[in-house]
């Protein structure tokens, strides 16, 4: 996942790649099972102990099998977008974001301005997800997107947000020294 690498002038910068962690999504994949028992034992229920279908059976379990088959088609969907289109990257000075697969969306923010990052792991992230979390950065000198950049789906985002303060402080730091001020 993290690679170090020879810039033009042979000294070491740092190259950090990842992407959107399906693990992000098992909450969601533990709601659409228990709507899916729910819905098949509701079927179940209704064509065997209830007298109020009648003969319109057949009708109930299409209707229940379709909306599984969209229900399903929908996560799965979204699961292999989200694997597939976003990834990040981590340089010396830059961090980038892409994401999309029609329409290719990519977003930079430069380390030394970021003001503040910000790790959320809600409990299902924590329990569910398998520690999944989300990194927001904030940049006021950053017009384009509101002063933000989102990275979702983050696995061992601990490591992942202190390896980009590390980064930013560090940076800061070399401009102090540098610009001679704070």
């Amino acid at each position: 996942m993290s690679d170090t690498i020879q810039n033009n002038e042979g000294m070491s910068s740092v190259d950090f790649e990842w992407s959107y962690s399906g693990k992000a999504m098992r909450a969601q994949t533990l709601l659409f099972v228990l709507l899916s028992l729910l819905a098949v034992s509701g079927g179940l229920y209704a064509t065997l102990a209830a007298d109020w279908l009648g003969e319109h059976y057949l009708e109930a379990w299409c209707a229940i099998t379709g909306s599984l088959v969209l229900l399903w088609g929908y996560h799965y969907t979204v699961y292999f977008y989200r694997i597939l289109t976003i990834h990040y990257r981590l340089t010396e000075r830059h961090l980038y974001s892409h994401r999309g697969l029609f329409t290719k969306v990519s977003d930079s923010m430069e380390l030394v301005l970021i003001d503040d990052a910000q790790l959320t792991q809600t409990l299902f992230d924590r329990i569910f997800n398998g520690g999944v979390g989300r990194i927001v950065l904030y940049c006021d000198a950053d017009k384009t997107s509101d002063g933000k950049l989102v990275l979702i789906g983050i696995d061992k985002p601990r490591e992942v947000f202190e390896k980009i303060n590390s980064l930013r402080t560090a940076l800061r730091a070399k401009r102090a020294i540098l610009t001679g001020g704070g």
